[in-house]
């Protein structure tokens, strides 16, 4: 299996053997809060999570731990979902009338366009860490662990229903069981979609695909500076977590010769403002950028790549000379 198709078999990393109760809840911690938060932690990120630790209470199969037999709807969720070899935007291709509203967004495009760079490129090393392993995680203690050897600090953004076909968001749903800390990103992003007015990031509920999902954590990824983004299938839905920064990912080479496929897979699956795109990640990548007309030339040392743009704004032809740095 390649990158690319490891990283959109996410949705479904690790195939549950029941179904929870029909609720969206994230899954609920492992362990439960048994000392109020420390008003003074609210609102600030925890301390670099110590990658020598253990789980509080590790959760090896997230759907046997969290619920109750699987109900007919979940089943039939269960059956339709993708498998860890699907390429879900050849479906999406095929329904682009069904375009959630918020997804065709101008304003989400830009923040796309925006975003998306870094973000995808930082999970390429974090996809590349992470591997197949299979995931667990506990929402008490903010942590989220791959296999028995990786664990992170996460933050907690929201859940999607495999039943209703939702997103909901964690600072909208007041039954999760998710510590205040750990949600923090999720209350920031609620404002920095009010200040770009993105319907998006300030609905608590919205009605999207699966692989709509993608575009939140890019953007929220992207402008939280992220290690990366995980889409966790917990049985009855989807769990989304960013990866705190510090631990080690992602990798701090530069890695120019990166550049165009990055830039060929984000333009092939979304749909972004191709100069608005160059424009930050070219600089973002350490390039130094000149525009000329239709043409957008980075540099970067010895390392070079020109874009040349179509009347319509679209990339048309990439050139260069790009190597390891």
């Amino acid at each position: 299996m390649g990158l690319w198709q490891k990283l959109f078999g996410w949705l479904n990393p690790s195939a549950p053997t029941a179904a929870p109760a029909e609720t969206q809840s994230p899954p609920a911690a492992a362990v439960a809060v048994s000392a109020p938060q420390d008003p003074a932690a609210r609102g600030t990120r925890e301390p670099a999570f110590d990658p020598a630790a253990e789980l509080a209470a590790p959760v090896s199969n997230p759907s046997s731990a969290f619920g109750a037999p699987q109900s007919p709807v979940a089943a039939a969720a269960a059956d339709a979902a993708p498998s860890a070899q699907a390429d879900l935007f050849e479906a999406a291709a095929a329904r682009e009338a069904d375009i959630p509203a918020a997804i065709a967004d101008p304003a989400l495009r830009e923040a796309l366009s925006t975003y998306a760079g870094m973000a995808w490129d930082r999970q390429l090393d974090f996809a590349d860490k992470v591997g197949d392993r299979p995931w667990s995680a506990d929402t008490a203690q903010g942590l989220i662990a791959f296999g028995d050897d990786l664990r992170f600090r996460m933050q907690v953004l929201g859940s999607y229903s495999f039943q209703s076909g939702t997103w909901l968001w964690i600072w909208a749903h007041t039954q999760a069981e998710v510590a205040p800390a750990f949600t923090e990103v999720a209350r920031q992003l609620q404002g920095f979609g009010a200040a770009k007015n993105l319907a998006l990031f300030t609905e608590p509920r919205t009605a999207l695909r699966q692989e709509d999902l993608h575009v939140i954590g890019l953007i929220a990824a992207g402008a939280d500076d992220s290690a990366g983004y995980y889409l966790g299938n917990y049985g009855e839905g989807i769990l989304l977590a960013l990866i705190d920064p510090d631990h080690g990912l992602p990798s701090t080479a530069p890695k120019p010769e990166r550049v165009p496929s990055v830039v060929s897979q984000l333009i092939s699956d979304f749909e972004l403002d191709h100069r608005l795109l160059l424009q930050h990640y070219l600089p973002a990548k350490g390039f130094s950028v000149q525009e000329t007309g239709s043409r957008i030339t980075g540099q970067h040392g010895p390392n070079r790549i020109v874009a040349d743009l179509d009347s319509q704004g679209r990339i048309s032809a990439v050139s260069g000379s790009l190597g390891p740095a």
